[in-house]
This record gives C-alpha cells, sequence and structure tokens, in this order.
C-alpha cells in the first residue's frame, strides 16, 4: 500500500469502507462511523467487536460513545480532505469526484468508464431496485434501517443474483420463496447468524489436559473469551471428574467462571459423542443439559452474560435465561438450549408443576450455595435430589458457588458439615493460605480496612418523646395495652401477636389500634435513620391509602392523635433544625472518603431507606458541591413498592459504572452477587444482616486502596450483632483450616454422618413430603374466606383457582361484591367502606380475561373441620384443595 493510500486509510470507516461519517471513537482507539456502530451493537449485542482489530466492545448502547471533537485530528482531517472517498465503481479509496448526472464518487480512473454507461440506451441502464415487485419492495424497506448504506446496496445486488437464479432454474417463483430469498439474503450479507464452530475439526483434549497446562493453553482449548487464572483452573479438577464441588472464593475472584469452564468441558464432550454416535449409527447420546441456579432475578441475566465470554461460539443457541416464560414453553426450550439460568424459587417450581424434571439435567450449578439450609428452596430442591438418589434415579452433578460458607449460629465446622451434606459434596475448593493466597491478592483488590464508625444515641428527642408519650400511648391506653416499657424491636414482635389474636377473634378497635401502633413505631425506627421529612410523607402516605371512606369512632380517634402529631412534625420541618448526628456523620464520611473519579455505596436496611437518603444525599449542599450524583438500587419489582423494574435497574448500574452516577444507596441487593462496579468506598448505614453479608459486603469494595465501614449508634444490637459476625467469620476460617487438617477420608466420613441423618429425615416424612400436588391438595377447601381486618365474607374456598403460583378468584359473585378494576396491575379493596384495606391486585389471563389475585395476608379462612379461623403469611402453608385454571 502506498504511504498515500495508508494516510488516507485514516479517514476510511472499516464497517462501511466509505468515508466517516459522524464517526465515534472505541475504546481500542479505532473509529467507525456513527450508524455503523449502530448496526453492529443492534445486530451482534454482546458479540459486538471492533471490525479493525476485532477487540470485544465493552458497552453495548450507541450512547455510551463520544463523537470526536472539532480539534481532534481526525476531525480536522476530514474537514480539509473532504474529497476523499471510496470510489463507488473500483471500490478504492482515494480523491474522487462526483458524476455531473448521478453524483455518484469516481476516482480519475474510473470516470471515464462512468461516464459512458450514461450513454447506453436508456433500456440497457441497470436499475437494481425496480427488478423487485412491489411486495418485494416493502420487504427490501423494512430491513433497510438495519443496514449501512453500503450494506443495503450489497443487499439488493445479492438479492437480485437471488432472484434470476430461482427465476432460470423455475418457470416461476411465488412471493413466499422469494422471501425467505430475501431472509436468507440479508443473513449471509450483514452475518446475523454466526456459523456453528466445528469441534470435530478442533484439537482433542482430555480433562488432565485442562487441568495440567497453563491458563493461555487452556483458553485455546475450550475456546473461551477470556484467560482463566492460574487457581481457577485448580478449582475445576474435582469438577471434571464428575464429582460434586463446593467452590469457596471471595466476591470478584471468578466463581462463575469455574463453574463455566466445568460446564464448557463437558459440553464439547457431548457434541463430540454425538458426533461420533452420528458415524456410528448409534443413539445412546444426547446434548449436555444445564442449569445454574441464582436466588434473585437480577442475578439470571448478569451470570447468563457471564457465561456468553464462555461459550462465545453460538452462545444464542446453547445459553437461556428463563424469566417470565411460561413452564408449558419450557419442553420446546429444553429441546432447542442446552444451559438455562433460573431463580432457583421458578426452577422449584417448574419441577412441583412437572414443567421441568431434575433427572434430565447433567449439571445443576447453584449460585450463593450458603443459603442451602432449613427451608430455602434450594435446600428444598437438594431434598428432592436426596430422594430421587434414595430411589435409584439419576441425578445431576452438583457445583455449588459461595464467597463464604457462613455459621448459621452453630459450630462452624459443624455447619460447613451440614452444609456438605446438604449439597452432597465432599471436595471443598477454597483458596490455601501462602501461595494460593498471595496469587489471589495479586488478581484481586481487598479493602485495606474494615471501620465501625460510631455516633451517640440521640436522648429526648421531642418527635420521638411526643410520639411515645402522646399519640401512642393514648391509642394503647384505649386498647388496654401497656407497652412503655418496649424497645422498638420488642413492640413491633407484640403488636404482630395482638394484631393476629385480633384477627382471629374480630376485634375491630384491636385490628386498628395495632395497624396505627405498628405503623407508628416503625416511623421511629426510620426516624432514627432518616430525614424527619421524608419519614413523614411516607407515614402520612400509608395510613391515608388504609383509611376508609366511613372509619369507625375508634379509627377517627387515632386520625385525630396522629394530626397532633403532624402539627408538631411540620413545626419542626419548617424549623429548618439541623439532621440528626447519624446522618451529618454519614455526609461526613462520604466527604473524607470520595476522591476524583471514585465510586461508592451506601448499604440501608430497606427500600425506604434508599428513597429517602437518595433525595437527602443529592439535595445536601455539601454532596452537591463536590458533583457527587446519587441514584439508588433495589430489588425488582413494581414502582409503587420502591422497587426498581429489571430496565430501571440495569440503567442505575450502567449509569454507575459510567461515573454518571457517583454513589449508589443500596439495600443487600448490591450486597450479593450482583455485579456493581468497582467501589473505592463502602458505608454500611445501620445495616447488619450475618457474617455472610458482613463478608459480602467487603466484597463490593473491589477498587485498589478501597475502604469500608459500618456507621452505627453506639452500644446499639447493630454494634454488638456486628462484632459477633466479626467473630464468626474468624471462626469460618478456622472451620476451612480444620477440614484442610481433617484430610478427605475423615471429612467424608463426618459428611456420610450427616447425609444419614438427611435420608433419616426423609424416610419419616416420605409421605408428605413426595406426594403430588394432586394428592396434597386432595384436603378440603377452605369453606369460606372473609376480610382479615373485618370479617367480610368475600367468597367460598372452591372459588379459588390457582394459575401458576399466584391464587385467584374467580367468582361472578366475588366479582359482583368487590366490584374490581379491570385494568392488569390495579389493586382491589375489601368493599366494606369502614374497612377497605387492600385484598389483591388485578392480573390478566390468556386473551386479556382479567383474574383477582388474593393477597393472603388481607385474608381469613374459616377451615370445615376447625372453629377457630385460620390465617397465613404465604398461600405455599395453605393446604386445601385449589384447581389449576
Amino acid at each position: 500500500m502506498s504511504a498515500q493510500a495508508d494516510f488516507y486509510k485514516q479517514l476510511q470507516c472499516q464497517k462501511c469502507e466509505r468515508r466517516l461519517n459522524k464517526p465515534l471513537e472505541l475504546k481500542c482507539l479505532h473509529y467507525i462511523c456513527r450508524d455503523c456502530l449502530e448496526t453492529i451493537l443492534r445486530n451482534h449485542r454482546t458479540q459486538a467487536q471492533c471490525p479493525t482489530c476485532h477487540q470485544a466492545l465493552e458497552e453495548y448502547k450507541i450512547e455510551n460513545y463520544e463523537y470526536l471533537k472539532p480539534k481532534h485530528p481526525i476531525s480536522r482531517l476530514l474537514a480539509s480532505l473532504n474529497d476523499v472517498d471510496q470510489c463507488t465503481t473500483c471500490k478504492t479509496f482515494t480523491v474522487v469526484e462526483g458524476c455531473s448526472q448521478c453524483s455518484k464518487e469516481q476516482c480519475d480512473s474510473c470516470a471515464a468508464q462512468h461516464e459512458e454507461t450514461h450513454r447506453l440506451p436508456e433500456s440497457q441502464s441497470v436499475n437494481n431496485f425496480n427488478d423487485f415487485s412491489e411486495e418485494e419492495k416493502e420487504i427490501l424497506e423494512s430491513i433497510r434501517k438495519d443496514l449501512t448504506d453500503k450494506e443495503y446496496e450489497d443487499f439488493v445486488n445479492t438479492a437480485v443474483a437471488h432472484l434470476n437464479q430461482a427465476m432460470s432454474n423455475t418457470a416461476g417463483t411465488n412471493s413466499s420463496s422469494t422471501r425467505n430469498e430475501l431472509r436468507t439474503s440479508i443473513e449471509n450479507v450483514i452475518g446475523f447468524t454466526k456459523p456453528t464452530y466445528d469441534w470435530s475439526k478442533h484439537e482433542k483434549f482430555t480433562a488432565d489436559d485442562i487441568v495440567n497446562s497453563r491458563p493461555e493453553r487452556v483458553k485455546q482449548l475450550l475456546r473461551l473469551d477470556f484467560t482463566p487464572r492460574p487457581y481457577q483452573i485448580r478449582m475445576v479438577r474435582a469438577g471434571l471428574k464428575r464429582e460434586n464441588s463446593l467452590v469457596c472464593l471471595q466476591t470478584g475472584a471468578g466463581k462463575t467462571f469455574v463453574a463455566g469452564i466445568i460446564a464448557k468441558f463437558f459440553h464439547i464432550l457431548s457434541l463430540r459423542k454425538l458426533q461420533h454416535s452420528s458415524t456410528t449409527f448409534e443413539n445412546t447420546s444426547r446434548r449436555f443439559k444445564a442449569v445454574f441456579l441464582v436466588p434473585i432475578k437480577a442475578l439470571v441475566e448478569q451470570q447468563c452474560a457471564a457465561f456468553r465470554k464462555v461459550f462465545m461460539d453460538e452462545p444464542d443457541s446453547i445459553l437461556q435465561m428463563i424469566d417470565n416464560q411460561a413452564g408449558e414453553r419450557f419442553e420446546s426450550l429444553y429441546r432447542s438450549h442446552d444451559i438455562f439460568f433460573f431463580t432457583v424459587q421458578k426452577f422449584a417450581n417448574f419441577i412441583d408443576a412437572k414443567h421441568a424434571d431434575l433427572s434430565k439435567f447433567d449439571l445443576v450449578m447453584v449460585d450463593e450455595c450458603h443459603h442451602c439450609y432449613d427451608n430455602h428452596p434450594i435446600n428444598t430442591m437438594m431434598r428432592q435430589y436426596h430422594r430421587m438418589k434414595l430411589s435409584n434415579c439419576a441425578v445431576p452433578q452438583i457445583i455449588a458457588l459461595t464467597a463464604s460458607v457462613g455459621t448459621n449460629k452453630k459450630k462452624a465446622l459443624d455447619h460447613l458439615v451440614r452444609l456438605c451434606a446438604n449439597l452432597d459434596c465432599y471436595n471443598i475448593c477454597a483458596i490455601s493460605k501462602g501461595a494460593e493466597e498471595d496469587e489471589l491478592r495479586s488478581s484481586t483488590n481487598t479493602p485495606l480496612a474494615d471501620t465501625i464508625v460510631t455516633v451517640p444515641k440521640e436522648e429526648h428527642d421531642p418527635i420521638v418523646l411526643c410520639l411515645k408519650d402522646n399519640v401512642m400511648k393514648s391509642i394503647a391506653q384505649r386498647l388496654a395495652l401497656d407497652i412503655s416499657m418496649m424497645t422498638t424491636e420488642k413492640l413491633d414482635n407484640f403488636l404482630v401477636s395482638e394484631h393476629t389474636n385480633a384477627c382471629k377473634t374480630n376485634d375491630r378497635d384491636a385490628i386498628i389500634g395495632c395497624h396505627y401502633l405498628r405503623e407508628l413505631n416503625l416511623f421511629i425506627r426510620f426516624y432514627q435513620d432518616l430525614p424527619l421529612e421524608q419519614c413523614m410523607e411516607r407515614l402520612e402516605q400509608i395510613l391515608q391509602s388504609s383509611s376508609p371512606s366511613e372509619p369507625t369512632p375508634f379509627d377517627r380517634f387515632c386520625h385525630q392523635k396522629l394530626n397532633e402529631f403532624s402539627n408538631l412534625a411540620k413545626k419542626q420541618i419548617s424549623s429548618k433544625a439541623p439532621a440528626q448526628a447519624k446522618l451529618q456523620k454519614l455526609v461526613e464520611l462520604i466527604e473524607s472518603v470520595h476522591g476524583p473519579d471514585c465510586r461508592g455505596l451506601v448499604l440501608v436496611r430497606t427500600k425506604f431507606h434508599t428513597a429517602a437518603l437518595e433525595k437527602f444525599l443529592n439535595q445536601h449542599p455539601r454532596i452537591a458541591q463536590r458533583h457527587i450524583s446519587v441514584g439508588r438500587l433495589t430489588g425488582q419489582g413494581p414502582a409503587e413498592d420502591l422497587c426498581l423494574p429489571g430496565n430501571q435497574q440495569a440503567t442505575v448500574l450502567d449509569a454507575f459504572r459510567k461515573g454518571d452516577k457517583k454513589l449508589l444507596v443500596a439495600t443487600d441487593v448490591a450486597q450479593e452477587g450482583l455485579d456493581v462496579a468497582e467501589c473505592s468506598y463502602v458505608i454500611r448505614y445501620e445495616f447488619v444482616s450475618n457474617e455472610i453479608g458482613t463478608v459480602q459486603s467487603r466484597g463490593r469494595a473491589r477498587a485498589a486502596q478501597s475502604k469500608c465501614f459500618l456507621l452505627t449508634e453506639a452500644l446499639s444490637l447493630n454494634y454488638q450483632r456486628e462484632l459477633d459476625n466479626r467473630e464468626r467469620e474468624d471462626e469460618m476460617k478456622e472451620a476451612l483450616e480444620d477440614w484442610r487438617k481433617l484430610g478427605t477420608s475423615e471429612f467424608r466420613v463426618l459428611v456420610n454422618a450427616q447425609k444419614e441423618e438427611i435420608i433419616n429425615e426423609l424416610c419419616k416424612n416420605i409421605g408428605p413430603s413426595t406426594v403430588s400436588n394432586d394428592l396434597e391438595n386432595s384436603q378440603p377447601s377452605a369453606k369460606e374466606i372473609h376480610c382479615r381486618f373485618c370479617d367480610k365474607l368475600l367468597c367460598k374456598g372452591s372459588s379459588l383457582r390457582r394459575q401458576g403460583t399466584t391464587v385467584v378468584c374467580k367468582d361472578p359473585a366475588f366479582e359482583r361484591l368487590v366490584n374490581p378494576p379491570k385494568t392488569s396491575g390495579a389493586k382491589f379493596l375489601c368493599p366494606n367502606p369502614t374497612c377497605q384495606r387492600e385484598l389483591g391486585g388485578v392480573i390478566l389471563l390468556s386473551r386479556n380475561e382479567p383474574a383477582y389475585a388474593l393477597q393472603i395476608t388481607s385474608l381469613k379462612f374459616v377451615m370445615n373441620s376447625v372453629e377457630e379461623p385460620r390465617l397465613f403469611k404465604k398461600w405455599s402453608l395453605y393446604q386445601g384443595y385449589i384447581q389449576q385454571l
């Protein structure tokens, strides 16, 4: 290539091969037209690559890329060399001039030849687009938006060639075959479908080749889109032997890739077996099938995206997220895909409904497996696994992943043994002290410190004193309750018990009074951490939403006391009193650790905390002065419950990664598993869960020189919990050391002893635990279903229907009584004008037929065999017969 051509090439887009138009700069420092990049991102999604160097694009949204500045060297060259472009005849990128008749760009060598075409008779001129019928032109126009100009022109030429060939081979062609030709052509022209990788031509390898090879070699053998770390390769050893394994690795160390390498190896093995059986005309093999289970919905997409780096060949035909798909569709998805990503609860629901069969999976990967005890869905699934194994049924291999095994408030080694027994696992893959620990430390960042910051408890606050000594005391006295010596935690438990008893006996005053007292007590708990203004807004909104159109005398009394308190609170707000000491300390802490280009995370207890603190921090002058923009992050769900819809959650995380948001206030959804950008500091604001939460929150501080803090009241319950958690964390480390000292044989003996206990428990409960849904539901339905709060008869138990895991009422009498709205997501209320509490929400069935999903915490069940009404916390505890829709 000449020096001049090489110089001109700087102005050429390597996607469309034409002059750069509205150029954008990629992170690899190559340039591309905006429209070309948009086409790549739309058509190739997470497989998008730079057309020049083929480096993977890290950002998948066009708005994340910036136009070149006017003073950029490429911008200046484009402005000065405005006659350099691709010749439309010879396709050379050089100096061109537009044709005087058709304006097509021509180089000096092609100009004369091009002018000759304009002298040909009109009948001999070529107009490819006119070769198509009107219907075919519509098809062409429908796909134009997905192509660059050059791709569209190439496609038209290719489509003409296809049509000409079809016309010459047959007497004619119909529009259906024409459309198929068009769609095939576009896939071939712009690469919608990636050719299947032929593993039969790939180098043969064994499990030993994987575990004994260097990282670069493993990447080559398995065709990975990343280079595995040495300790990750060591941790797949047991898994590649088809043995169950528990992988214990700190957050950010790559547990998911360990599971992915194991899955990829067996997937390749199954493809080879299928190929061998096809050549020998045997039919003894099937494709490898696996499932990856996560605790929360937000992790489904995240872990599937991580696996795309493992399965870079044909990920869309191998990997499948299961989110809102109906269970009836899973059979077809099972046939068309190989690895599925579920929440563990949804997978359990699919198994219960016979939509999925555990025995038809080769591998089950369990994320956050430390939850596998008691009645958690993971342990429920594993109990079924043990029952299948006991019955000599085929069971899948288990790969369990966690950052911290926990203690479950027991002796740490005993809990570790029980966890392994629940997971049917003898192999633990953990980092050893010494060289492995140094290797991990060199590849991941850990916080420099995890400091407990305390503030003194605020005594004699006028808001709290007024609420306790006036409002709450007056309501409690009317109910003959003495609550004067109770802490907020103890009072809440007491009121729950009193409210339950009042619902059973239909004591309306006690039901109303306990409802007001619980909300006021919750207000105090929020006010200890949050600004008064936000707390008052929430309290008034909650009590207003539950206020009936015809209140009872006691309801009016409670509302009057609330108004008295509201007047005092409004005076306090208008006086611009300084924020509580805890809030001031939070601001000081953020100021002290937030440097340039850093990100921070504030972990809080509730969704309301995220909303209140986001507003408070964004409005704080010192935070605004530092240009620290604050966002909030919660689990997925309806916005009216202060949750974030799935797409909004992704938007928040993306803004945090890009730096548009410098600080996130988040619930524990950001503490466990969710991939949050590297943080320079993590502040747990009055948020202490268990020892696992303490460890995992530290794992969010992954930036170099990061720091962690717990901000809490001095000598508070949270302060003591944190000290206990740190003791348990040390016990967890000691348990792993004890496991190493025990050796494989002795540890296996301990696990087998626990497994024997599990099997004995299963044998004792073999009846109720193994019966089908139909037998389980053969118990009679509730005789009547009433409103829990006012005892209003709503419907008969026989009117209940099950739609998946949702229970709805299908009864014209109920519809006439309640008169619910017909809009999906709308709430419906108790028809009693003195009650009007929320009963549930509207869902739409097929053909947009409305059904009324009942909220079990608003219901009271009159059973045939029990005189006292029954109350349930969730539908899974209700054992009456419910007919499927």
